[in-house]
């Protein structure tokens, strides 16, 4: 296991808001960064969504051992990594949005977390240019990445990730990236009850669907596993795939499905059962990623 060092927040802090203003993030970061205020009070009492993210997180402990040095993609509000912080990992959180990180510094610190969790502000586009800075101060590399809930789907070139991934990562590291599913029945019957046609099969689309969060514009695609994995080649291999959300619904189906407890946590209990063989039909794809031996890092098209 590489040997971590931690930085503290406020000269990444720092760094990111000189470097960058709201209007040169991409559209996604944009909208999701206006909502970080107000995104754990709204979103922690969906129970639909507390049921994927405890399947991710199973994944997560089972990955990673205790003093493992995470680096996190597209972190946002900090959930996942006070948990895993607080199960003995380290992390070292991006987020693209300067309000996200700003809100995950104050977390850190009252829960008195600073000495196991750092972070910058980096969208998924810097990734690259991220690595390379490492590489020049000589920082240690990580023992393994993840990203949760589809930061994945809204980045066009998936190549330039995965190789400042790769750059970032030793031979045999893991990278657990949680992205939409592809076609997810869930989704397609809860858009249809709500007559949001144009919405439901949007999927199944080879082309990005159009989004809009707190009056922001932006699109999203929605790949199959396959198309990350030939993204990635030669530097990362995808060796499986399971589903989250397979029988627990999409979060388009909250406040609704949240009256039932019971009937979530049978269907939670189903995903355990179905994630291997219905992966492709989840509301998300947890993609189980491992650092090839390649020669290729930080080379390619």
């Amino acid at each position: 296991m590489t040997r971590a060092v931690i930085r503290s927040w406020p000269a990444d802090l720092a760094r990111g808001r000189r470097a960058v203003s709201n209007s040169s993030l991409p559209p996604a970061v944009q909208a999701f960064g206006a909502l970080a205020s107000t995104y754990d009070e709204a979103f922690a009492p969906w129970l639909s969504v507390a049921a994927q993210r405890r399947a991710v997180r199973r994944v997560l402990l089972a990955t990673f051992p205790e003093g493992s040095h995470l680096l996190e993609l597209g972190g946002g509000t900090g959930q996942d990594a006070l948990f895993l912080a607080a199960q003995g990992r380290k992390v070292f959180l991006t987020d693209g949005s300067p309000e996200m990180v700003s809100l995950v510094e104050s977390k850190v610190r009252s829960a008195g977390l600073s000495h196991v969790i750092s972070g910058e502000r980096l969208s998924l586009e810097e990734l690259e240019s991220f690595a390379t800075r490492r590489q020049t101060r000589g920082d240690s590399l990580f023992d393994g990445c993840f990203s949760n809930f589809s930061s994945l789907n809204c980045v066009e070139n998936l190549t330039a990730v995965g190789r400042g991934l790769s750059a970032l990562l030793p031979e045999g590291a893991r990278a657990l990236l949680v992205v939409f599913g592809p076609c997810c029945p869930g989704e397609i019957a809860t858009l249809l009850l709500k007559r949001r046609f144009a919405s439901a099969f949007r999927r199944l689309s080879r082309h990005p669907a159009p989004a809009c969060v707190a009056g922001h514009t932006f699109t999203v695609s929605y790949p199959a596993p396959a198309v990350y994995a030939r993204a990635f080649a030669p530097w990362l291999r995808l060796e499986r795939i399971r589903g989250i959300g397979v029988l627990v619904p999409p979060s388009s189906a909250e406040p609704f499905i949240s009256r039932f407890p019971r009937l979530l946590s049978v269907l939670e209990k189903g995903d355990r059962i179905l994630s291997a063989p219905l992966a492709l039909l989840g509301d998300h794809v947890l993609l189980d990623f491992v650092r090839t031996d390649s020669t290729a890092a930080g080379t390619g098209p």
